[in-house]
């Protein structure tokens, strides 16, 4: 699946009227485990997730792709893994754990930077790109695993993002600000 696959997506839907036309939303393209997707940098190491802008007809829109971790455990979560082995995941569900981090990243960047165009720091990133792999004070969900955030009933693992205030900083959370 290209950028220009995931565009054509959302189009296709827009105009057949199975998704509504929100030029202020973001469509969010999830891949099931069969979809590869190569060309959007999920299995290549230190690639950014992949968020664009596309136009069906008139107004353009914001899409976001996360792609399935199972095409590349190892490169696509990290956190999952210690010594090449996949620990305990919040929900029991790797795939699951490991988009809704992907997820919390590229709606911060479809958000912030919707053209690619917008905030980086002198290295190149991003602010949702600043913190990668971090994940601040964590603890044990009941299975064991690592998790920094419970919202209702379930625990996640969500890598910080940055905090461009003061001096700036990673956070995850209103409270660490």
């Amino acid at each position: 699946m290209t950028a220009t696959d995931m565009q054509e997506t959302v189009t296709d839907q827009i105009v057949n009227n199975h998704l509504p036309p929100d030029f202020a939303g973001i469509y969010v393209v999830i891949a099931s485990a069969d979809v590869h997707s190569s060309s959007t940098g999920l299995c290549v190491p230190g690639a950014r997730p992949l968020h664009g802008i596309g136009i069906p007809y008139g107004p353009e829109f914001r899409y976001a792709f996360i792609g399935n971790p199972t095409q590349c455990p190892n490169v696509a979560a990290p956190q999952f893994f210690a010594n090449g082995t996949l620990l305990p995941t919040p929900s029991g569900n790797f795939a699951a754990d490991a988009m809704a981090t992907t997820l919390a990243n590229v709606l911060n960047s479809t958000i912030t930077n919707p053209y690619g165009d917008g905030w980086y720091d002198m290295y190149g990133l991003q602010n949702a790109d600043k913190c990668e792999g971090q994940f601040g004070q964590t603890y044990l969900t009941s299975n064991g695993a690592r998790a920094n955030l419970r919202l209702g009933q379930r625990d996640y693992l969500i890598q910080h993002n940055w905090v461009n205030f003061r001096k700036g900083r990673c956070a995850i959370n209103q409270s660490e600000f």
